[in-house]
């Protein structure tokens, strides 16, 4: 097929695709703006796209996708996982919720009472004891969480076979820097709310973020385990120069790059191609 002759975002074309190669592997992509990065060619779906130029892929990434637009595409998703028998459905979601927007819900300043909620946390930092609102934080994460388990239900009732990938993101650096495109400014979507409730040390704003990740991974890998053929990619540490960073929650083109070469790829040789 070739570069750029795999990736498709429109289903008439990806049909037509799929007709014309019935035997080719498929692979899904749901999720967020890790795998649609607009206007950059550089995001987890692209780079996939181009490793395995053999598998056909269907995006269905939304750049900002949350909770609400997630649960939109759900009947659509539904169709296409009963219709496509796809060899893996790779999903990437809850980063917004865990330290994104979502984060001004569950900040909060020292002096402020904390509800620690009814998850097992393990050791909790004093960084994250003084301004995270556990019991809050739960509830964002048992959404994201929630969400990814509605895919992994509709994979189990009409394509068992299909081994779903969901994934860390990576440890981020809290730099206060947005996403620009032109005139148009996103962002940024952490350091703004850690320096309001008065963490703005650099090194206090990486403990807690890094434990909020941390946090994301536990609840995944228990996903994992009650559900078979989910994997988890545990990217996490991919990333630890600031400068892989593009803005405070997306990679540049070389973070990507290796997120998707070293992490990715290794997980999906021998089911894609």
């Amino acid at each position: 097929m070739g570069i750029g002759k795999n990736n498709f975002d429109q289903l008439s074309q990806y049909q037509k695709a799929v007709d014309d190669n019935p035997d080719v592997p498929r692979a899904l992509c749901f999720g967020d703006s890790w795998f649609q990065y607009v206007p950059h060619p550089t995001d987890l779906n692209k780079q996939l796209a181009r490793i395995f130029k053999n598998t056909l892929f269907l995006n269905e990434g939304v750049a900002g996708r949350d909770s609400a637009m997630w649960k939109i595409g759900l009947p659509r998703i539904k169709r296409e996982i009963a219709s496509y028998s796809f060899k893996a459905i790779l999903l990437s979601n809850g980063g917004n919720d865990i330290v994104g927007n979502e984060m001004r819900e569950f900040v909060k300043e020292a002096d402020r009472p904390q509800s620690p909620g009814s998850f097992d946390w393990g050791v909790i930092p004093p960084q994250v004891m003084d301004h995270i609102r556990l019991s809050t934080f739960q509830c964002a994460i048992q959404y994201a969480i929630e969400d990814l388990a509605e895919v992994v239900q509709l994979r189990d009732l009409y394509s068992r076979d299909s081994i779903i990938f969901v994934h860390t993101y990576a440890y981020i650096w809290p730099s206060g820097d947005a996403f620009k495109l032109g005139p148009f400014k996103l962002g940024p979507w952490v350091k703004p709310y850690l320096d309001a409730v008065g963490v703005t040390d650099i090194k206090d704003q990486r403990v807690i973020t890094c434990w909020l990740i941390d946090q994301f991974y536990r609840r995944l890998q228990i996903l994992a385990s009650q559900h078979p053929n989910v994997r988890v990619i545990d990217s996490r540490d991919a990333l630890p120069d600031r400068r892989q960073w593009e803005n405070e929650i997306h990679p540049t083109n070389t973070g990507f790059q290796r997120i998707a070469k070293d992490y990715w790829v290794p997980q999906l040789t021998g089911i894609l191609k």
